[in-house]
């Protein structure tokens, strides 16, 4: 009976909506809204960005955590990853070579099939839809991402006044780095860059530069190999340590 009784409770304390919208160019993308139910006011919300060849899915012990702490969260595939693979009516998707030496050629390749300069202007899309939410408090935004995702929501601190956000092996799209190098010198929002030190795709070096370039930017170097979410196990701490010295 107690253990039926738990069950109950943790299926109750959340609730779960896949959202789809569509972008400009004609992107089906998807996204999954996680938030407390039992929540007796709005709730501050964390949007997450996923890496490269992945899906929202790599992010969803973080947006648990996140959701038992009274944040609601909003998971989503970027266009050309996970379900978010028809434009149009027809299958888009990203080459997805898993090899570590295959994937800076994957990517370049992939962004000319995918168009990834338009994945900033796909998740401001996902905010606005959730804007009208009243269970949502937009002035507590918060926002993560992880490698190409991290690069591609850096510039949305240009959009929004966001308490926070945390960039994991953050990459560098070519077509965004202007839009990045603007909003690091320009943005008063709280950052925390993570990387391990011997990233295998440059991005401790990525790491440094953007902690220079922010205002309140500051970095996290862990010793390894890792890359993206991977590293996550070992860096939550901080990250619950960050975000709950946020005002």
């Amino acid at each position: 009976m107690k253990k039926l009784l738990l069950i109950l409770a943790l299926a109750a304390s959340l609730f779960s909506t896949e959202l789809t919208i569509t972008s400009e160019d004609g992107f089906e993308l998807h996204g999954w809204l996680d938030k407390p139910v039992l929540a007796n006011k709005s709730v501050p919300i964390v949007l997450f960005a996923h890496q490269f060849g992945a899906d929202h899915s790599t992010w969803n012990a973080l947006a648990k955590e996140f959701n038992n702490k009274g944040y609601a969260t909003l998971s989503v595939d970027l266009r050309g990853h996970g379900k978010s693979i028809l434009q149009n009516n027809k299958e888009n998707k990203v080459i997805n070579d898993a090899r570590m030496d295959h994937i800076k050629e994957a990517l370049v390749q992939s962004d000319k099939k995918i168009g990834f300069e338009k994945i900033p202007s796909d998740l401001m899309a996902w905010l606005e839809h959730i804007s009208e939410d009243k269970t949502i408090d937009m002035k507590k935004l918060y926002l993560f991402g992880s490698s190409l995702g991290a690069g591609s929501i850096i510039p949305l601190l240009g959009e929004y006044e966001t308490k926070g956000l945390v960039a994991i092996s953050a990459g560098k799209p070519e077509a965004l780095a202007e839009d990045i190098d603007m909003v690091l010198a320009t943005s008063m929002t709280k950052i925390l860059f993570i990387a391990s030190k011997n990233d295998p795709l440059g991005a401790t070096n990525r790491t440094i530069e953007y902690e220079k370039k922010s205002i309140l930017g500051t970095s996290l170097i862990i010793y390894g190999n890792g890359h993206g979410t991977v590293l996550l196990p070992e860096v939550k701490p901080y990250i619950f340590a960050f975000i709950s010295n946020i005002k």
